[in-house]
């Protein structure tokens, strides 16, 4: 087993002398002595003890307090103060310096066997202790998870870093309600889940909204659990908030789809179920007909309802993939790049002028721009520029697509986006609309007719984010 190592700091050479060989009787290893605070600092630094003893009063600039306070500094050493006085200044200055014990001379080997064995144990369990806080410090500032402690009145006792990304400063919330974090929408069902848990002493763990600094919503799982007291009695509770933002959006993003797919279905197969049977009437009638021009008129009639049916089942094979992907964070300058290849012989030029930014919207986010620019040019007829930009609101971001064609007119502009509206298939626009929606995102069209579409992209916050 390795010796004890103690460093002396003493002016006086007979006492240090003496005093190391007490240490040597008392079964220690004298690390070195030093008369002067600058030559103990410079060698306690060198030598690496295991405990400095410290005379307090000591010859030249600085005195044991100035000595154990610099070793503190640059050194993880535990200090005994030795002295011949106790006076009360004397005293405050010294505990400043946290010290392990403080020795009053004369003093015996038994009492200074004592203070330095105290002084071992204490700065061991110091040590342990410091460790310990240091580990779960790091696990606590390097969680992507904000962890909380709260009394019983539901008052923040402590949060970890993590709700910087919120906006907010530790400080800024400690001491102030659970409840300043929560979207008011949600604050009685968070209230109730929290009172009716804690009154079976369950764990809790419930979904949720929450505000930033500046407004915006995040979703969030909260795992807490009941914190008691010595006695058994309810201190406070102790928590963890998940932000599961973009697991939700994928969620509702998935039943949404679900949902505008099944009613697609059922529109789809309805539209062709009566377009089949026009054309089974149509093909009785041409039976029936006796006339040659009555029967090829109605000939007509049954290739236009074949070619319906053709649409509406090419439609089905486009909206089918609507959804079924998840959501996504994308580049929106990358995406309209790649769209624009496919317009590099088109006689409109096609400008993009966007600050770099991701939106949160269904992997056909392209063939939304591809249909607005795709209509624009079949559409423009005077049209030479198709501009995108970006505004930013209140609510969110806007992406903007304009040109300096003919626009549509007024009595168009809520019809273009019903499913069959439209000079060709009647299909891209709605298609567009549902795609956008699977993540929230809506669009609309409010150009002057005569001098060009503009359309407008609201993409609200929590589905936008800087690149």
């Amino acid at each position: 087993m390795r010796e004890y190592r103690i460093f002396i700091v003493e002016d006086e050479a007979i006492v240090a002398a003496d005093l190391t060989e007490t240490l040597r009787s008392l079964g220690y290893a004298a690390a070195g002595t030093a008369r002067s605070g600058e030559t103990a600092v410079e060698k306690i630094r060198e030598l690496s003890p295991d405990l400095v003893l410290m005379d307090i009063h000591l010859a030249g600039t600085m005195d044991g307090v100035d000595v154990a306070v610099e070793i503190h500094r640059t050194s993880d050493v535990p200090v005994i103060f030795l002295t011949a006085y106790a006076d009360n200044d004397l005293l405050e200055r010294a505990k400043h310096a946290d010290p392990y014990g403080y020795l009053i001379k004369p003093y015996d080997e038994r009492e200074l066997r004592s203070v330095i064995e105290m002084a071992q144990y204490k700065f061991a369990m110091d040590k342990m202790l410091r460790e310990s806080e240091e580990k779960y410090r790091a696990l606590t500032e390097n969680t992507p998870d904000i962890l909380f402690s709260a009394n019983m009145a539901k008052m923040i006792t402590y949060v970890s870093p993590q709700i910087n990304k919120y906006g907010y400063l530790e400080e800024e919330v400690v001491g102030r309600s659970l409840s300043m974090l929560i979207h008011p929408g949600d604050i009685d069902q968070v209230e109730n889940n929290q009172i009716r848990e804690l009154e079976n002493g369950a764990q809790i763990v419930s979904q949720f909204r929450i505000l930033d600094k500046w407004g915006t919503t995040f979703w969030v799982e909260e795992r807490s659990f009941l914190r008691l007291d010595i006695s058994g009695k309810p201190a406070g509770i102790y928590g963890i908030l998940r932000d599961v933002s973009e697991r939700k959006r994928a969620e509702d993003a998935i039943e949404l789809a679900n949902k505008k797919l099944n009613l697609m279905n059922n529109i789809t197969r309805h539209d062709i179920l009566n377009t089949i049977t026009g054309l089974l009437g149509c093909v009785d009638m041409a039976n029936a007909a006796v006339d040659p021009s009555e029967r090829a008129e109605l000939l007509g009639e049954v290739k236009d309802l074949t070619r319906s049916i053709q649409r509406q089942i090419a439609f089905t094979k486009e909206y089918q993939e609507v959804g079924v992907h998840l959501p996504m964070w994308q580049n929106v300058s990358a995406v309209l790049t790649r769209m624009m290849c496919n317009f590099e012989a088109a006689h409109a030029a096609v400008v993009v002028d966007l600050e770099p930014v991701e939106m949160y919207a269904d992997p056909l986010l392209e063939k939304v721009f591809y249909n607005l620019v795709d209509n624009a040019i079949r559409y423009g007829e005077t049209l030479t520029t198709i501009r995108f930009s970006a505004e930013y609101t209140d609510s969110g971001l806007t992406i903007i697509c304009e040109d300096n064609g003919v626009g549509i007119p007024d009595e168009q502009k809520q019809k273009i986006f019903e499913r069959g509206v439209g000079r060709n298939t009647g299909m891209g626009l709605f298609l567009s609309r549902e795609i956008l929606g699977i993540t929230g995102i809506s669009i609309m069209e409010n150009g002057v007719s005569g001098t060009g579409a503009r359309f407008e992209i609201q993409v609200p916050r929590g589905t936008y984010r800087v690149a």
